[in-house]
């Protein structure tokens, strides 16, 4: 069996087919290749562990799953994070761009005698709302990257 942290992967012998437990802290996914192998897999597993199948995979750490078996595609979204993320920064109105930062906008730092300068809460949100960005980016939303690290600069 080859293992990363909490990734384990098993050959079988015979067929060389790859059998995959992907694992964090009391969820698994379990992939393979047929129903028979994964029918083998999770009897495996419940012979030595007390598990309960959930059925196939729609959720996972913040992130949904979406499987299309006409053409073999997973797409994986976090709509349900990012909304409740923007909700819980008052940005819930806010209307969706196709571009996270638009390139005709010049940012700039805010002056001297702006009300925001040394407002505790507006700096909060703005470092909170910040934060809350980097999960997606990492996982879904790579767009993201680019504009985070340049709104970070204005950070106060």
């Amino acid at each position: 069996m080859i293992a990363d942290q909490c990734v384990y992967v098993r050959c079988d012998p015979a067929s060389g087919s790859p059998t995959i437990v992907a694992v964090h802290v009391d969820d698994m996914i379990l992939c393979a290749r047929t129903d028979t192998e994964l029918s083998q897999l999770k009897g495996e597993l419940a012979s030595k562990f007390k598990v309960m199948d959930l059925g196939e995979l729609t959720q996972i750490l913040g992130i949904e799953v979406q499987h299309d078996s006409s053409n073999g595609s997973i797409r994986l979204s976090q709509v349900n994070y990012i909304t409740h993320m923007l909700e819980s920064v008052g940005m819930s109105n806010y209307n969706p761009i196709v571009t996270p930062v638009d390139p005709n906008v010049k940012l700039i730092p805010l002056t001297d005698g702006d009300p925001r300068i040394g407002n505790t809460k507006f700096q909060h949100d703005y470092l909170s709302g910040l934060g809350k960005l980097i999960y997606p980016a990492v996982t879904t939303c790579s767009n993201l990257v680019h504009a985070i690290q340049h709104l970070s600069q204005f950070s106060i």
